[in-house]
């Protein structure tokens, strides 16, 4: 074998090569990104999802009470469901909540203050459920009913993120093959090619 077809022989295995690895390269960072969005769903949207669950029933049975006047709730129960709701809620946060969730979190932060005030303020024989408490309740409601939305929005948008990931790499694996048969087709061209040498003309 001369140094012509050895030289031939190496560029063409090197250009597989080369192709092989972007391609690996390519699906790699693609895999990832549908790796990093499944565990986007459950880190950050079941998680979330559930611990707004959380808060959701702990400020129904709060207003339930408050409803019904229960002023054996306020004594005893209702400190507990404050820290309750405070720690979900500092969970949630960390879940890589997002800057409209951090926003209408602040709000309903707030509004649980509010309501921790008035709870302070409220004598022993006064009614619990006032209108300011009510509009307190719904404010606090609407935030509850905001985050949902968000999350499933935020839901979809990792789906089609994942999605989109998948089909790109899917994509490159189509165009791989197809490359690699084009390389192969290329590669006996060029190993098999071996031009006859014209004979000098009398």
């Amino acid at each position: 074998m001369n140094v012509f077809k050895k030289i031939k022989w190496f560029l063409a295995i090197l250009g597989v090569f080369l192709i092989i690895l972007s391609t690996n390269l390519i699906d790699k960072d693609n895999f990832l990104k549908v790796e990093k969005a499944v565990e986007n769903i459950y880190n950050e949207r079941l998680l979330a999802k559930e611990l707004l669950l959380g808060v959701s029933i702990q400020f129904h049975e709060k207003e339930l009470a408050y409803a019904l006047n229960d002023s054996i709730y306020l004594q005893s129960q209702n400190k507990i469901v404050n820290e309750k709701i405070t720690g979900l809620l500092k969970m949630f946060d960390r879940t890589g909540a997002t800057r409209k969730e951090k926003v209408i979190l602040n709000e309903l932060n707030g509004n649980h203050k509010k309501l921790i005030h008035l709870e302070s303020k409220t004598q022993e024989k006064d009614t619990l459920y006032s209108s300011y408490c009510a509009d307190i309740f719904s404010d606090i409601n609407t935030n509850i009913s905001d985050l949902s939305a968000v999350q499933v929005k935020e839901g979809k948008n990792q789906k089609f993120y994942a999605r989109d990931a998948l089909n790109t790499a899917k994509l490159f694996s189509e165009i791989e093959i197809y490359m690699l048969i084009f390389l192969a087709v290329l590669l006996q061209i060029v190993i098999l090619y071996n031009p006859k040498k014209k004979s000098n003309e009398i």
